[in-house]
């Protein structure tokens, strides 16, 4: 009897030290999960949900699972022209919107920190959502930094909602991989790419929007490079304010021209509105997924109906000819910008006029854009007075906010601040005596 039951607890022994080697303890692969931010020097973390809001368990669409190697340089730089071997497969009936679970866990990548990607990382992570915010700059990672920590905290109250988590890096392999970093993470011996490995658990970004300057080539190069490390369900929007995607896709370089769409923001988070056209290309689906996102984060999407392509959209085709008209009275002194602003001001009770909001802006970006229309569009005048803005203000660094002074100075920008605010105040006191 007793060596009957010694042969039964041996079996049962060996019964569970095989279940045990089939199913090895999840807390190991568990530690997928851990963060760390020892080997990312030039990454940082502004906002972390867990800080605000309880810590919410693993979503189940997303369990730990060891991730499949791939032969990537994992070290290729932003602008190398050198990327992994081999074409990548057509996505074309592949696409599936990413499950509403997964969302919460992966983040937007806004590729460039300067002063319209700041604004539309804002306005992304204003729902708890995470929000990674890629830029080469260090200094414009630093002050993308600072204009979030004076603003995103302000824009969640007034919208009563919570902050996400916001990582500005500038690792491309960072960027497209995760975006939960911990600031207070302790220091670890990992290399960079396992690192990224063990962080990759959130599958990378589901929308990536390129907020670059209006050069076709630069973006051209900078999206070809990001392809092959995005997630193949992650919709790729252009922020562009008058380049098509259609350009783009005309020249047969990307290989995911079915995900890829014009999404134009303006100043947000003051301006809510985003102009969206196709790309000629992109699949009918993302439309309305992507609507229902962007109504979410109480943006307000302008579809462009499908199949019209129009060069500056909507609203910049009809904005470009007041710049044009704005630049030609300043630079032969009919007027100077605050004569001009005050018409408007007072004729179309606007609250800015068109001198400041292109300081707002930045005015190499104003000449850039009038340089784009006017080779799109010779017929229309306006040459004098882009080269007039290009010599008196752009060649000086005279741009705008950016750099403090522009088409107004410093000081005089502070005495429109004040109107503004007491503009602001009257209304409501009118209001209330109404």
């Amino acid at each position: 009897m007793a060596s009957n039951s010694l042969q039964l607890a041996s079996l049962s022994t060996n019964a569970i030290i095989r279940t045990a080697m089939a199913s090895p303890p999840l807390a190991l692969i568990a530690l997928r999960n851990l963060p760390s931010k020892s080997h990312f020097p030039k990454t940082f973390c502004t906002f972390t949900p867990s800080r605000i809001l309880p810590r919410q368990p693993p979503s189940p669409t997303h369990p730990f699972r060891p991730r499949r190697f791939t032969s990537k340089n994992t070290l290729t730089p932003f602008f190398e022209t050198s990327t992994p071997k081999g074409d990548l497969p057509s996505l074309t009936s592949t696409w599936r919107p990413p499950p509403e679970t997964s969302l919460d866990d992966r983040p937007v990548l806004i590729i460039g920190a300067g002063t319209i990607g700041r604004r539309i990382a804002l306005i992304w992570a204003s729902n708890a959502r995470p929000v990674v915010l890629y830029d080469i700059s260090d200094d414009a990672l630093r002050s993308a930094t600072e204009y979030l920590t004076d603003n995103l905290g302000a824009y969640c109250a007034a919208r009563g909602t919570h902050p996400g988590h916001v990582c500005t890096t500038s690792k491309l392999r960072v960027a497209t991989t995760t975006g939960r970093y911990d600031s207070d993470s302790s220091p670890s011996s990992r290399s960079d790419a396992e690192d990224i490995e063990i962080h990759s658990g959130s599958k990378g970004p589901w929308l990536a929007i390129e907020c670059l300057p209006e050069n076709l080539d630069l973006k051209m190069d900078v999206l070809s490079t990001f392809e092959h490390y995005l997630p193949r369900d992650c919709v790729i929007a252009s922020n562009s304010s008058s380049l098509m995607t259609s350009e783009m896709v005309s020249r047969n370089e990307l290989h995911f021209s079915e995900r890829l769409l014009n999404t134009h923001y303006f100043i947000p988070p003051r301006n809510r509105m985003v102009e969206v056209m196709s790309s000629t290309k992109t699949l009918p689906e993302i439309f309305p997924f992507l609507e229902k996102q962007m109504k979410r984060m109480g943006l307000t999407p302008m579809i462009v109906p499908r199949g019209v392509q129009s060069d500056g959209f909507i609203f910049n085709r009809i904005w470009a000819a007041c710049k044009r008209e704005t630049l030609a009275v300043l630079a032969e002194g009919v007027a100077s910008p605050g004569d001009v602003d005050a018409l408007f001001r007072d004729f179309f009770h606007a609250e800015k006029g068109p001198c400041e909001r292109m300081d707002e802006v930045g005015l190499d970006t104003v000449a850039r854009v009038q340089g784009h229309n006017l080779e799109k569009r010779p017929e229309a005048k306006g040459r004098e007075g882009l080269e007039w803005l290009k010599k008196n203000y752009v060649t000086k660094k005279k741009l705008g906010e950016k750099t403090g002074d522009g088409l107004f100075t410093r000081e005089e920008r502070e005495g429109l601040r004040e109107r503004h605010r007491l503009d602001r105040f009257k209304e409501v006191e009118e209001t209330q005596g109404a």
